[in-house]
């Protein structure tokens, strides 16, 4: 797999957006681009390879094409599909495509320097790779495509959006390398599987007795702990985590704010909406009505 690493003093340059949407067999077609892709899985499975290294874009997945190398669809999508893309050039003057064994030195040395701060400065960018704030990305990635599609009183708003969608999963792919220290300690390592538990089972009624079951730990405990490493209460972290996945089906689904709301796990849909209200600043109504445009192409 290749890393993308380019300097973020410069925005990046949107050429072109949209939303690709399909019901049926799709497969994509086999092109060799002089700029960069990235695609943003919504719904369904898109089979795609690059240099023949064959990928699955599903929800809150990414993959980021190069310029200058082949990429195709490897089979065709059953039932529905949609997913994001943008197609954008480096106004900077140049950027780097590392393989495994050179991000590893990279990061190995920006680790051993850590006043120079380099993990600031650049967009780092695997070629295939999860997103953890997946209603943020999709927010941002809507903002951008209605900047698109609208005349702005300047070209460079469509640019400072991409740049912004870039910067956040740069956020979460350094995330994930400073999570991986080998200098954590078993908690440590704990608390990510916990992290990981939380997002697979949002969608219950969860409490933090029941995670300190699951993990054998004392409540209090594990709460301190869980706080001292990511910076968040334990239960704010679970809901957090829930209002972040209502906020995608708030934007990319028609269902009801009660079906959300049991959907992430709320038995009561007044305590989710007060607790969205509490995050967001605004109620799920409001929230979805903020951003109801949409741009559905087949490009």
């Amino acid at each position: 797999m290749f890393y993308f690493i380019s300097d973020n003093k410069h925005p990046l340059d949107h050429c072109s957006s949209g939303k690709l949407v399909n019901s049926e067999n799709f497969i994509h077609s086999k092109r060799n681009l002089d700029v960069f892709v990235i695609l943003i899985g919504c719904e369904g499975t898109l089979y795609i390879a690059q240099d023949d290294k064959k990928y699955e874009l599903t929800p809150n997945k990414f993959v980021i094409l190069f310029p200058s190398h082949t990429h195709y669809g490897y089979k065709k999508s059953e039932g529905n599909l949609s997913y994001y893309w943008c197609h954008f050039k480096i106004t900077s003057n140049g950027y780097k495509l590392f393989n495994d064994e050179q991000i590893n030195n990279y990061i190995l040395e920006l680790k051993n320097n850590p006043s120079e701060n380099e993990f600031s400065s650049v967009y780092m960018l695997p070629e295939y790779g999860s997103i953890s704030s997946a209603a943020r990305t999709s927010l941002i990635f809507r903002q951008l495509l209605d900047l698109a599609s609208k005349k702005s009183y300047s070209k460079y708003l469509t640019n400072y959006a991409l740049s912004l969608l870039a910067m956040e999963i740069s956020q979460d792919f350094i995330d994930s390398i400073l999570l991986q220290d080998e200098n954590f300690t078993n908690i440590n390592h704990n608390i990510i599987d916990i992290m990981d538990w939380i997002n697979i089972n949002y969608n219950s009624n969860i409490s933090v007795k029941q995670i300190a079951d699951t993990f054998n730990y004392n409540p209090d405990y594990l709460s301190l702990s869980f706080k001292k490493y990511t910076g968040l209460p334990l239960l704010k972290y679970i809901n957090k985590t829930k209002i972040s996945v209502s906020k995608q089906l708030l934007l990319n689904s028609s269902f009801s704010i009660k079906e959300i709301a049991r959907q992430v796990g709320f038995n009561d849909d007044k305590h989710f909406m007060k607790l969205f209200k509490k995050f967001e600043d605004v109620t799920p109504t409001q929230y979805r009505d903020a951003y109801f445009r949409k741009i559905l192409n087949k490009s």
